[in-house]
């Protein structure tokens, strides 16, 4: 069964409906925000809510990169070769209010994630595995699932490929000096 989940088709619907979101995490680095999401306030421990790396200038454009990206898929959809292949695929209909919703979803994964990071002590740029690289994908996958269906073979599919394209994107990142840390 597991080993089924893991084919071409799958593959393709997975990667299709999760491009907006990936683009809104990986894009957004290049948004030099000013103005700290958390508003620059501390909680009772003294510790930032966020940090000041979490802008409001960079959560919306998160979620504008997405739709244009969805908005992309929309209009390249017909030219796409599906017939080629040899079961109905299901792909879902892009939009830019799908992207918009997988980018804020995006968006709010990656604040939760800053939200923990900040809580168990771990300072902006500091690694937290698994957790930054799949933080995210639960919040896209979520919103996601408030439009349509998430098929189970793209929620295993992507926990799995997530962590692998998301620490080569970094890296590759890092090496472009777009970030400051490969992680």
């Amino acid at each position: 069964m597991v080993l089924g989940i893991f084919n071409l088709y799958n593959l393709v619907e997975a990667m299709w409906i999760i491009l907006p979101a990936y683009a809104a995490n990986g894009l957004v680095t290049l948004v030099k925000g000013k103005r700290p999401l958390d508003f620059g306030r501390k909680l009772f421990d003294k510790r930032p809510i966020l940090g000041a790396g979490k802008t409001i200038e960079g959560f919306v454009m998160g979620c504008v990169i997405a739709a244009f990206i969805a908005m992309v898929q929309q209009v390249a959809f017909p030219y796409l070769p599906w017939s080629w292949s040899d079961r109905p695929l299901w792909i879902v209909p892009m939009n830019p209010w799908v992207g918009f919703a997988l980018g804020f979803g995006a968006m709010a994964g990656d604040t939760a994630g800053s939200f923990v990071k900040r809580r168990v002590g771990l300072n902006r740029g500091q690694p937290a595995p698994l957790l930054d690289q799949v933080d995210f994908l639960i919040g896209a996958l979520f919103m996601l699932s408030l439009i349509t269906t998430v098929r189970l073979e793209w929620f295993v599919i992507l926990f799995v490929l997530t962590p692998v394209i998301h620490y080569a994107a970094c890296v590759i990142g890092f090496l472009l000096k777009v970030k400051r840390e490969p992680w």
